[in-house]
């Protein structure tokens, strides 16, 4: 997905922190509060809306998007604690960033389950007659993921 101009959506989450979300243009997205943005690579959403029209594609995207800061106030403490839990064991450094790519993947993994519950009808309709191969590439890697910070953390 790749759009000639950025679609910048402003949207409050359910605990009042207003988000912008800004897809495009090229690959970069940008996320953060009013004017403060941070731009990443969209990965995920690369690897989940493949074969999708545009239109779908950012929809997904925005909504994605904005469920990583619907969902902040159960992925933070549950990163903050998993690196405080990690540093009391004395771990690693190596463990510790294993540790915060597995706190990552549950955010992903969290994030596109609320996109799939914002519009069940909208998403499966999105994705009918595309190939299901980046989804189980996406769900698989981003399970095992999360379950490796637990396994460092715990053996």
């Amino acid at each position: 997905m790749k759009a000639k101009e950025a679609k910048t959506v402003y949207l409050r989450t359910w605990y009042g922190i207003n988000a912008t979300v800004s897809i495009g243009p090229g690959f970069i997205h940008r996320a953060g509060w009013r004017n403060f943005l941070i731009p990443h690579p969209p990965l995920v959403n690369w690897l989940l809306r493949r074969g999708l029209n545009e239109n779908d594609a950012c929809t997904l995207s925005v909504t994605h998007e904005f469920a990583h800061f619907q969902s902040a106030p159960l992925a933070l403490p549950y990163t903050v604690g998993l690196i405080a839990l990690a540093a009391s064991e004395g771990l690693s450094f190596f463990s510790v960033v294993t540790i915060i790519i597995s706190t990552h993947a549950a955010w992903e993994f969290l994030s596109e389950i609320l996109t799939i519950l914002h519009n069940r009808q909208f998403y499966r309709r999105c994705y009918n007659g595309i190939s299901s191969i980046s989804r189980r590439v996406f769900w698989i890697s981003m399970s095992v993921l999360a379950l490796l910070g637990w396994v460092v953390l715990l053996f």
